[in-house]
C-alpha cells in the first residue's frame, strides 16, 4: 500500500480530495476550485495518481479525475484497529478507576 498517510500530510493534496468529493472533476475545474497554479495542480494530480488514491480518464483533450476508494478503505480498516484498541484501553481504565475510586461521601442536608 502506497502511503496514503504521507500523501494525505499535504493541505494541497487533501484540498484537491476534498474537491473531488462531489464527483469527477476537471484539471481547469480543479485549478479554478482550489486557487493553486495548474502545475502544483498537476503534479499532486499526478502523485495521487500514482499512489491510486485518484484515477484519470480522458474525454478528447480534457483530463477527468476522480476519487478511488480502496486505498482509503484499507487506510480505515488499519486505523480500525487502533480505534478498536485505544476505545477498548479506555473502556478498560474507566473500569479500574472506578473500582479503585474512595467511595464517595455522603452530605447531611
Amino acid at each position: 500500500m502506497p502511503d496514503v498517510f504521507q500523501l494525505l500530510s499535504e493541505p494541497s493534496r487533501r484540498h484537491l480530495l476534498e474537491a473531488l468529493r462531489d464527483g469527477e472533476r476537471s484539471v481547469n475545474d480543479l485549478v479554478d476550485t482550489t486557487r493553486m497554479s495548474q502545475p502544483a495542480v498537476s503534479k499532486h494530480l499526478r502523485l495521487l495518481k500514482d499512489s491510486g488514491m485518484v484515477a484519470l480518464r480522458r474525454d478528447g483533450r480534457q483530463h477527468l479525475y476522480s476519487i478511488r476508494g480502496a486505498p482509503f478503505r484499507e487506510a480505515s480498516e488499519w486505523l480500525g484497529f487502533y480505534e478498536r484498541f485505544w476505545r477498548d484501553g479506555l473502556a478498560r481504565m474507566d473500569e479500574l478507576l472506578r473500582s479503585k475510586a474512595p467511595p464517595k461521601k455522603r452530605v447531611k442536608s
